[in-house]
């Protein structure tokens, strides 16, 4: 009877520790399940991408064939080419060749660019073939805008502020696809350059030129005006007209002196009803009077018919300032002509071109894909953002236990 007992507490004693070892059992259960899911994770965002990614780059993606070409934008003045502010600070001058080239550096990857590359090749069809791959291929019909994206996406450009050189890659699915593409492209971007500096000549020009005209026009209409003048007053030089009429009067007026003289001599030797004396003084009236209508003339504008006229100093006024206004005009009209010479100089200097070092060529092996670095690429941010998301799973879990 003394054995019952015994047993019973060998039983109960017995009965906590199978207790604590379910729990532990328990406890270990969420750290297996977690780390379940965070294989199957690894497994679903990593692996599995990675598999299919380096598949498709080895045996489903395209090749892609490379053509380039090198060019650099210069100016016909040596001086002008080198633009020493934009090279150290990155900003272009309006007046430098780095603007040009900035300008053709978005040109290159603009609607107007492809839209001008569609009329000239038939790009569409080039890039939307059936034996392109899915993913490369582009739907034939795309807008324009999508478009414009896939084609952002085959050209690549760069440029070194340095140098002034720029390049620019095109990529297609046949050598001579790439090779045609990059030739359109070249021209297109001389047409620009060459566009762009005629234009700039154009606007250089267009001030001196507009000058030229209205010098012109006053010349023109200052001769018109001396011309109708002259037709009016029927005198070709009112001036000359006055030197002689001045210089009429002036031998009457000593022809008179004369005269006054003899007859100052006679008066005191013959009589007063001398003939020879009554002859002086009949010259003498008549000189007087003849002087007088000559000044009269000339002050008032009586012609010798009897008709009146502009005074002669009034035609004198009138005339110098014609002539006045048609030297100045003349004067003017020469040198608007040299700035328009200098213009058009400082233009020619000033002209842009494009100095093409590397033609494009047609290319004997696809660059692109790079299958292996690209599959390597694939599986290293794959493998980053997980772990990145692993980390930010874990931390808001440890935060809000």
């Amino acid at each position: 009877m003394s054995q019952e007992p015994s047993s019973k507490v060998v039983e109960l004693k017995a009965t906590p520790g199978v207790n604590a070892g379910a729990q532990g059992v328990e406890k270990l259960r969420p750290q297996v399940f977690r780390r379940r899911i965070l294989l199957l994770s690894f497994l679903v965002c990593v692996l599995c991408p990675t598999i299919l990614g380096t598949l498709y780059f080895l045996f489903v993606a395209s090749d892609r064939f490379v053509s380039s070409a090198g060019f650099a934008v210069r100016s016909m003045d040596a001086g002008s080419g080198t633009d020493l502010f934009g090279t150290f600070t990155g900003l272009a001058n309006a007046g430098s060749t780095t603007s040009d080239s900035y300008i053709l550096l978005k040109y290159l990857k603009s609607r107007a660019m492809l839209e001008k590359l569609e009329r000239d090749f038939p790009l569409r069809e080039a890039f939307s073939r059936p034996d392109i791959d899915v993913i490369s291929r582009l739907d034939p019909q795309s807008d324009i805008e999508h478009v414009l994206d896939y084609w952002d996406g085959m050209i690549d450009t760069t440029y070194d502020n340095i140098s002034g050189v720029m390049t620019f890659s095109v990529q297609a699915f046949s050598p001579e696809d790439a090779r045609q593409i990059a030739d359109l492209v070249l021209s297109y971007s001389t047409e620009l350059v060459n566009d762009l500096s005629e234009r700039a000549r154009a606007d250089a020009l267009a001030f001196a030129e507009d000058e030229v005209r209205l010098a012109e026009e006053r010349l023109r209409t200052a001769t018109e005006n001396l011309r109708a003048f002259r037709e009016a007053e029927q005198s070709i030089d009112p001036t000359r007209s006055a030197e002689v009429q001045i210089q009429i009067v002036g031998s009457l007026e000593k022809e008179l002196l004369d005269i006054r003289a003899r007859i100052a001599a006679l008066e005191g030797t013959v009589d007063a009803d001398s003939p020879a004396l009554q002859t002086l003084r009949r010259q003498e009236e008549a000189l007087r009077r003849q002087i007088e209508a000559k000044q009269s003339q000339i002050s008032r504008g009586e012609t010798v018919m009897g008709t009146s006229g502009t005074a002669l100093s009034g035609l004198l006024a009138t005339y110098e300032a014609l002539e006045v206004e048609r030297n100045f005009a003349q004067q003017a009209y020469a040198s608007a002509l040299s700035s328009l010479e200098k213009a058009r100089i400082e233009a020619g200097r000033q002209q842009r071109y494009l100095a093409i070092y590397e033609t494009p060529a047609v290319p004997e092996y696809p660059l692109y894909p790079r299958r292996i670095l690209n599959s390597i690429l694939l599986a290293v941010v794959l493998c980053t953002i997980w772990g990145i998301g692993t980390l930010i799973v874990y931390a808001v879990r440890d935060h809000l236990s």
